[in-house]
């Protein structure tokens, strides 16, 4: 921290929370929910230490501190979510027979229903609704994103590998 400091200044902290807690813990750290959970943690006492030593501003800080704490309960759960997408696609593709228009992406989720999510691809295509079981769907957030591959199968759209889900 102290490197990144002397060379970009504190104020450069901040601003580049929603990389480091929504891309960097996801995708590039290897950990349990236990460190998922201590790195919002983490982030929220020195968001408010930026403040405190006037680093940053008071709102600033507040809102730095909000990030760590929504990311120290959603990490964990967009953890735990990925894997249960995981497991969901592994038992369905077994069973998929004949593939059409497979599409790898990551996919945002603009809507949460009983038994259903709806997806966007990054370019703003939406797809069709995806069926999952109820219990999987309800755990599934909007705004948050699967990374992964979907496949259409005579006009429905199914999971076929997912890597990673990223909360907001």
């Amino acid at each position: 921290m102290r490197v990144r400091c002397e060379i970009f200044g504190a104020e450069q902290i901040l601003p580049n929370l929603g990389e480091f807690l929504g891309y960097f813990m996801v995708r590039k750290v290897i950990a349990g929910t236990d460190l998922m959970r201590a790195a919002g943690t983490a982030t929220k006492a020195l968001a408010k230490w930026l403040g405190e030593k006037s680093y940053v501003g008071a709102a600033e800080a507040d809102e730095g501190a909000a990030r760590g704490t929504t990311a120290a309960r959603n990490l964990p759960q967009a953890r735990a979510l990925a894997r249960r997408l995981m497991e969901f696609a592994e038992r369905q593709a077994a069973g998929n027979d004949g593939e059409e228009e497979a599409e790898e992406d990551q996919f945002l989720i603009t809507g949460v229903e009983s038994g259903r999510i709806w997806l966007e691809r990054m370019d703003g295509h939406q797809l069709g609704s995806l069926a999952l079981p109820p219990a999987l769907a309800r755990q599934c957030k909007v705004g948050w994103s699967i990374s992964g591959v979907v496949v259409q199968v005579r006009g429905k759209w199914k999971l076929l590998e997912v890597w990673n889900v990223y909360p907001e």
